[in-house]
């Protein structure tokens, strides 16, 4: 691209009432691939694309943008010959086609392409100055932007996250003129809202970003990100500790303030009696404090530290306004506390019937029954002792009471959490408390797993019976929607079966959660039949196993290896890794053209319903390429399976690649297909042998080879 004399910068600067947190990184990278998609479009060059933004701003800052596009020429094809030519006039197709192009009917001519002679066109175009096309662009980019929420204000037809008051648009420092819901775009900017709200006038980004700085704004995030850490770390030096890691905490406050001030507030010892994830979710979710824990214990102090937008001029004062919010938030902790140790998590259990999961499955109550039956099913399976599989049982049934409380009422985030803490001083014992927590771990792919093992069992019912019954009803999971969260549910069973290396089958697990539907009744609302469901349900787990493992190999080795494997989840990344190693062997694409050789022949025969014995005759081996076979084939099959046993999924897998030579000569010199019926069946059966052993490994035949 030829690039045009280059200004020195763009401002783009969105000013609006306060965003949401959440919704600015998205908007920045929105823009800045806007631009970038606009200008590539555009044939407009430019250098490096900075994005900003404060809750009152977004902003995009670009520099060594070319004065004007660079020029276009280009062949463009049009109609066939055949079409644009008649007895050598030009016809219809040929004049509307160098219309079209900007060129005289004489100037085309043509071209031989692989479809054959076409007519042609060049076409040349002047670039434009960047100046007469910015406007369009940063038009294009404002209504362009995506919110998880919009609003539209006044009487506008527009729509943003939050109503626009300015539009700051300069390019190399002349005014770019726009209008996006009643604002016109100018050269101005303006400073912090409360300590400095007067209008700035901007004239370069050097003289915007020093302006700024003087009015009270930090205009990028990452400074204020790192000045948060800072005033932080020593605030909690102040109170004798250190601040709790909190990173999505410091990024949400960063995009809460334009400017970065810290002030260390202390309450009373007397709320230290409260588990830390209660102090710290009080702290946290209403007023985005951060809490300050014992440097060597990790117990919390009865401190925390609040990030301020505005200069903290009497820090007293601003310590005295947040300690009376942070006490009534505590004090109202304290209260629903003490008010749910009133009544045990066992005294709950019959409420649960007053609380409805879903319509079709009935109450929270029958679905803790269900996760109490299969809990103690799966640790039956593993061959737990009678203690832990009456604990695992225990948990499931507790595991839904402590949404009754009022703790959990007034704090979501805290269930499980605090179903431990009651569980514990309800005397249920440590290892039913955990299970109560670890019944919702993991929440997400890079979460921590269950911590015990009746806790484990205690997760797998829980989504088991999610996916079970939400399937039965036919709330499938679609592309675009996931309201039960049914994917993460599956992705949490693999990571807890491979976390804990539990053998356990995928399918009998599905269908333990079925026969205990069934046995209260539910079947009758599901849509699907039995058989059906088990299958789906069971086919959405090994989906999610097989888009995990496609994420660090080869799409043809997962599929391979899920092909005869896809309920042995605990080996399953381990079997794929050792095919993927065998796949860069020499030998092996030959063998995996020679398996498929064997797979198709013996798919003809099965079509045709031919049947094949179950045994070779070694009376009626003929040729000395199948006695080879065969006896290789022996061979392998010692070493493959004695592999498999010990779980040695490379020594298997290269166990295979020495049937590549005695299959290459089988085929080259045998007739499998031969004329004498008892011969033809006899090596139809070795090659039945062969896919059976194969498959025990994997199925090679959906391996992609180059011929």
């Amino acid at each position: 691209m030829k690039r045009g004399r280059e200004v020195a910068e763009l401002i783009f600067e969105i000013g609006c009432e306060e965003l949401p947190a959440g919704f600015i990184e998205p908007a920045l990278e929105q823009m800045k691939a806007a631009w970038q998609q606009r200008c590539e479009d555009a044939r407009i060059s430019f250098g490096e694309v900075r994005t900003f933004a404060t809750p009152r701003r977004l902003v995009l800052i670009v520099d060594e943008i070319a004065d004007k596009q660079s020029d276009l020429e280009e062949v463009r094809t049009g109609p066939p010959a055949r079409a644009a030519y008649r007895d050598g006039a030009p016809t219809k197709a040929a004049e509307g086609f160098a219309r079209g192009q900007g060129v005289a009917v004489e100037d085309l001519y043509l071209v031989e392409t692989p479809k054959g002679e076409y007519v042609a066109a060049r076409v040349f175009e002047e670039g434009l100055p960047t100046k007469e096309l910015v406007p369009e662009i940063l038009t294009s980019i404002i209504q362009g932007l995506h919110f998880p929420k919009s609003m539209r204000w006044a009487a506008l037809r527009n729509t943003f996250a939050r109503p626009v008051r300015w539009l700051l648009a300069m390019l190399d420092g002349e005014l770019v003129s726009l209008e996006f819901a009643g604002v016109k775009s100018g050269k101005n900017t303006y400073g912090h809202r409360f300590s400095a709200p007067g209008e700035i006038e901007v004239r370069s980004v050097e003289h915007y970003e020093d302006k700024l700085a003087a009015a009270d704004v930090m205009l990028s995030q990452q400074v204020r990100r790192s000045t948060i850490r800072a005033m932080l770390s020593v605030c909690a030096e102040q109170a004798g500790g250190v601040i709790i890691d909190d990173p999505a905490l410091v990024d949400e406050v960063a995009f809460l303030v334009e400017n970065v001030n810290a002030v260390l507030v202390t309450f009373s010892h007397d709320y230290l009696q409260l588990p830390d994830e209660v102090l710290i979710s009080s702290m946290r979710s209403h007023q985005r404090y951060f809490a300050v824990a014992h440097p060597e214990t990790g117990a919390l102090l009865n401190s925390c530290v609040v990030i301020y937008n505005t200069p903290v001029r009497d820090a007293d004062v601003v310590r005295a306004g947040n300690l009376r919010v942070l006490k009534a938030r505590l004090e109202d902790a304290k209260f629903f506390w003490e008010q749910d140790l009133k009544t045990p998590l066992a005294d709950r259990v019959e409420k649960l019937d007053d609380v409805v999961w879903l319509r079709e499955l009935g109450t929270l109550h029958e679905r803790s029954s269900r996760m109490s039956q299969l809990a103690a099913t799966i640790a039956g399976q593993l061959g737990f002792d009678e203690h832990r599989i009456d604990t695992a049982s225990r948990a499931a049934y507790l595991s839904k009471t402590d949404l009754l409380t009022d703790m959990v009422g007034e704090f979501p985030d805290l269930q499980g959490i605090i179903g431990r803490a009651y569980a514990v001083l309800n005397g249920e014992g440590d290892a039913v408390a955990q299970a109560l927590l670890d019944q919702y771990l993991p929440r997400g792919a890079d979460d921590d797993l269950p911590a015990t093992d009746p806790g484990a069992c205690v997760a797998l019912a829980e989504r088991l019976d999610a996916l079970v019954g939400i399937f039965g009803v036919g709330k499938i999971p679609k592309s675009s929607a996931d309201p039960y969260a049914l994917r993460r549910a599956a992705l949490g069973v693999l990571r807890i079966l491979q976390g804990r290396a539990w053998n356990l089958s995928i399918r009998d697990l599905v269908s333990a959660a079925y026969g205990i539907y069934s046995e209260q009744g539910k079947q009758d609302a599901f849509v699907t039949e039995e058989d059906a469901l088990v299958t789906q349900v069971t086919d959405f787990i090994r989906t999610r196993l097989k888009h995990s493992l496609a994420n660090e190999f080869s799409t043809d080795v997962v599929d391979a290896v899920l092909a005869v494997s896809g309920d042995d989840v605990l080996s399953a990344r381990d079997r794929v890794e050792a095919l993927a190693q065998l796949r860069d062997e020499a030998d092996f694409e030959p063998l995996a053209i020679g398996f498929k050789r064997v797979v198709n022949i013996l798919r003809k025969q099965a079509d045709a319903h031919y049947e094949i014995p179950e045994t070779v005759d070694a009376d009626l081996l003929e040729d000395l390429q199948e006695r080879e076979l065969l006896a290789r084939y022996e061979e392998a099959k010692r070493h493959v399976e004695g592999a498999l046993e010990t779980r040695d999924w490379a020594a298997a897998c290269k166990g295979l690649i020495t049937l590549k030579a005695p299959i290459d000569a089988f085929f080259d010199h045998v007739m499998v297909m031969a004329e004498d019926e008892n011969l033809r069946r006899n090596r139809l059966a070795i090659l039945d042998q062969l896919r059976g052993l194969f498959m025990q490994v994997a199925d090679i035949s959906m391996i992609q080879t180059d011929r």
